[in-house]
């Protein structure tokens, strides 16, 4: 008579112990893989069974199913030749499908080119690492799974929230695809009761002084040099009402003086694609002149191999900028910050303006579908704000302006 038993196999390079279910009919043996792994410390001191209270319970759970599957087959085949242990567990196998996190998340991967793919697969990288294997059935997503997994990343809340995010979009994205009216192989959304946790912020807390942004602006390193580039970006971000380095770097219209691009972080879940046109104000005329790219707007490209190495140039130059000025711990994405908090609390520009200034979807979707798309009134508060912070330094660049303006005509 067959039999199955769980089999704890010899530890991989992974130093895991892999688990099976062992068939063995007669002198025939036939392993089923669980996909699930286990460590030294998870298994008894003889390294014989697990002792990890959920894996222990996970496996028995799916060796009674398989038991119980072998038992009505045993009685199905009574008078029939006898099977081997791999016929069995084919048969045993045959037809299950199980729906996996792991391989839905890896296929919706290829299928869906996003910005973000980076970040969808470190965080399977470290649910593997949690799970003990890579593998984990939907009917498995649980309140106490999800909990255990936040739980491991008390002290990374920004990991955290950005990887539970992603399994609730994954999870409802896998139901979305599976479910139908008449079957729901995937049940029970745990996301309705677990509350994926929030990365605390204290608003505002990034955003610099006009004494600080000033300090910044009148900052002078050697030509050329990564400080003088990050202290120039990081100006033209403010100017450019907190464009953010990805968008420097791969914008590729600048037309009579007005940038045009779409922005990156978020143009692939937008019915606008993102649009923003900006209009280049005469305090940073030069900046533009300077870093003139040929086939897109800025030059960076030429320089950096991608927009992440881009990034990472400008806040290491910035950590030399802020050392020389007395501003701690400076970084790019403060520019946006500063630009918002500056339009708000200086200007008094309405917190709508501020936020269609910095590319944001708003709330005012209905009012959005009347009123016809004007990028003028953000355009006119951001000249409004620059000349006010940076006072008459604008009038010595306002030939310069008029220069990279004829030249931009002439390009395009």
């Amino acid at each position: 008579m067959a039999t199955i038993t769980i089999e704890i196999g010899k530890k991989n390079k992974k130093r895991l112990h892999p688990v099976s279910f062992l068939v063995c009919e007669g002198r025939t043996k036939k392993r089923i893989p669980t996909g699930i792994t286990a460590t030294d410390s998870e298994l008894t001191t003889n390294g014989k069974r697990i002792r990890e209270p959920e894996k222990a319970k996970m496996i028995e759970q799916k060796r009674r199913e398989l038991q119980e599957r072998l038992d009505a087959l045993q009685l199905e085949s009574l008078g029939t030749a006898t099977m081997d242990a791999q016929e069995i567990a084919a048969r045993l196998t045959q037809g299950e499908q199980v729906l996996d996190f792991f391989t839905f998340t890896d296929e919706w991967l290829r299928r869906h080119d996003i910005k973000g793919a980076k970040n969808y697969r470190t965080m399977l990288n470290r649910l593997e690492e949690h799970l003990g294997r890579r593998s984990l059935p939907f009917a498995q997503i649980t309140y106490p799974l999800l909990d255990g997994f936040a739980q491991t990343m008390h002290d990374k809340p920004r990991a955290a929230s950005l990887y539970l995010g992603q399994m609730r979009h994954l999870y409802r994205e896998a139901m979305r695809r599976y479910n139908t009216d008449y079957d729901q192989p995937i049940q029970n959304d745990p996301f309705l009761r677990f509350r994926v946790p929030r990365q605390p912020m204290k608003k505002g807390v990034r955003a610099l002084t006009l004494k600080q942004l000033l300090a910044i602006y009148r900052y002078k390193g050697k030509a050329h040099s990564r400080p003088q580039l990050a202290r120039d970006c990081f100006v033209l971000s403010f100017c450019l009402m907190g464009m953010n380095s990805v968008d420097m770097y791969s914008a590729k219209t600048l037309t009579r003086g007005v940038l045009k691009y779409n922005r990156t972080k978020t143009k692939d879940r937008r019915s606008d694609d993102a649009y923003i046109e900006v209009k280049v104000h005469p305090v940073i005329a030069k900046l533009i002149k300077r870093y003139r790219g040929n086939s897109r707007v800025f030059s960076f490209h030429e320089r950096y191999r991608d927009e992440s190495t881009f990034n990472k140039a400008l806040n290491i130059g910035l950590k030399t900028v802020g050392e020389a000025v007395g501003i701690d711990g400076l970084q790019f994405y403060q520019a946006r910050h500063t630009f918002a908090t500056l339009s708000r609390n200086l200007m008094h520009f309405s917190k709508g303006d501020v936020d269609e200034a910095l590319n944001h979807v708003g709330s005012y979707d209905i009012a959005d579908i009347y009123i016809q798309k004007d990028f003028s009134v953000i355009n006119d508060n951001n000249f409004r704000l620059l000349d006010r912070v940076f006072g008459g330094s604008t009038a010595a660049d306002a030939n310069t302006a008029a220069d990279s303006g004829k030249a931009d005509a002439a390009k395009t």
